[in-house]
């Protein structure tokens, strides 16, 4: 295979339910929307605030995936507890890298995620669909995200051990529900430093809060949200950028079969050059001036 072909592959053996221990290319734990399923979006796709988390850590494409391994599980007395703790390599999925290569980072990525179900559990997707009248539901998440990045050679001969940054990120996230609503509210930062390279260090925030109502005995929802990235340095913009958006989806079956329209109003402090996210369709290069326009649509079959 070619490794810009292999998304995600691993292997999982499992003593109990609250140790689980999966080894090769895995998803790493992350904010909330990241860990969610993209057939499982309330929304065609991620906020523009969770792309920029998941471009900050190494593995971004559609959602973050390293090669490593992870250890998981669940406790408590129903099972209310989650937890994920992973040991990665930190150069994301070019599988052509290895420990000989002079453009591999020799250090290690270490990740992990604790989930606490405190009003019942929603797992890992969006919106109302599987909630019950009248019951309130609720999860609360932390995460964190810490990788040494550094090489000791170049495409032109060996050069002396370089940082290119200490990466550290982490976010706490809410999710609940009662009927036929549904929310999620999420925090994240990234703090890059000490680069041999770089003259200035970086700290960029997120934010992101979206809210759902599945209207009862139909197929229809609508679904709103509003989310922000602010920026210090470092990076291709040095501001704040906010996005709103407004969604309706129509469930023929689920999220299995369903038909999605959305639009989003981007509003930057600047002129914005640099946003990540090709998947959800956040791209740079274009903005004219310091606003845009996203609308997208999709029938989705999930087979």
């Amino acid at each position: 295979y070619q490794y810009d072909i292999f998304r995600e592959g691993w292997i999982e053996w499992g003593a109990a339910d609250a140790f689980n221990f999966r080894m090769g290319k895995i998803k790493t734990p992350n904010t909330r929307q990241l860990m969610v399923a993209p057939e499982l979006q309330q929304f065609i796709d991620i906020s523009m605030a969770s792309a920029l988390t998941g471009a900050l850590q190494p593995g971004y494409t559609d959602r973050n995936r390293d090669y490593g391994f992870m250890i998981h599980g669940t406790f408590g007395c129903s099972g209310e507890w989650q937890y994920m703790l992973a040991v990665t390599n930190g150069d994301g999925g070019d599988t052509t890298r290895n420990v000989i290569n002079p453009l591999t980072s020799d250090n290690l990525a270490y990740s992990g995620r604790v989930n606490w179900a405190f009003l019942g559990g929603l797992g890992y997707t969006e919106g109302a669909l599987k909630q019950a009248t009248c019951k309130w539901y609720g999860e609360l998440g932390l995460w964190g995200h810490y990788y040494a990045d550094r090489y000791d050679g170049g495409a032109g001969g060996p050069v002396p051990h370089t940082a290119v940054y200490d990466r550290l990120a982490a976010g706490i996230d809410l999710a609940m529900g009662y009927g036929g609503f549904s929310f999620t509210a999420a925090w994240n930062m990234c703090n890059s430093s000490g680069s041999d390279i770089f003259n200035e260090d970086a700290e960029i925030q997120t934010w992101l809060v979206q809210l759902g109502y599945h209207f009862p005995g139909t197929a229809w929802e609508i679904a709103a949200r509003a989310d922000g990235v602010s920026s210090t340095d470092g990076f291709d913009f040095d501001g704040e950028m906010i996005e709103y958006a407004f969604g309706v989806n129509y469930y023929l079956n689920g999220h299995a079969n369903k038909l999605q329209l959305d639009v989003s109003f981007l509003e930057a402090s600047d002129d914005f050059s640099g946003l990540p996210g090709i998947y959800p369709g956040y791209q740079g290069g274009f903005f004219e001036g310091n606003s845009a326009v996203l609308i997208r649509f999709q029938w989705q079959l999930a087979l």
